[in-house]
């Protein structure tokens, strides 16, 4: 069932960038076009309006309709540089307030050297969890294969 919805979502986002909303699907995406619904369950379930398990063309269309017009502010049935700049930058706020709200640990509205990465303990079980044959060294293929567990990890398995 997974593998038939990936395969469907990934037709229907096919179709839907075909369809002239390349600019749509990029900002949605966030800042840098790498952040937003790569994952296949999260695309799926931002298609499927009603959350009956399928996605029909009126709810692909109607999607497609209702992130155009969260841009098109004046609806004039267009987006102006300006529009999209708009949409981005409030992504870009909402993301960077996001983040901000994870990392500042005591919730005292700022963020500490301690609070900003890793440190002490936490850091070294990070470097011993990368240091995969225990030489006291990080490769980049080390590096590389900790990525690709954290990826996994958090359901990313192969989307770059």
């Amino acid at each position: 069932m997974r593998k038939n919805k990936t395969l469907l979502v990934s037709g229907l986002a096919g179709l839907m960038l075909a369809g002239g909303v390349a600019g749509v699907a990029l900002a949605e995406r966030g800042p840098g076009g790498h952040h937003g619904p790569r994952d296949p369950e999260k695309m799926f379930e931002m298609l499927d309006l009603n959350g009956d398990g399928e996605i029909t063309r009126e709810e692909a269309e109607n999607a497609r309709a209702a992130r155009f017009g969260e841009i098109d502010t004046d609806g004039d049935e267009k987006i102006s540089a300006e529009e999209m700049q708009a949409h981005m930058a409030a992504r870009i706020e909402q993301h960077q307030q996001r983040m901000f709200e994870r990392h500042d640990e005591n919730k005292d509205g700022f963020l500490s050297a301690d609070e900003m990465g890793p440190r002490g303990d936490r850091h070294e079980r990070m470097f011993d969890r990368a240091d995969a044959n225990d030489d006291g060294k990080i490769t980049k293929e080390e590096m590389d294969e900790m990525h690709e567990r954290m990826r996994e990890r958090r359901g990313h398995h192969g989307d770059r």
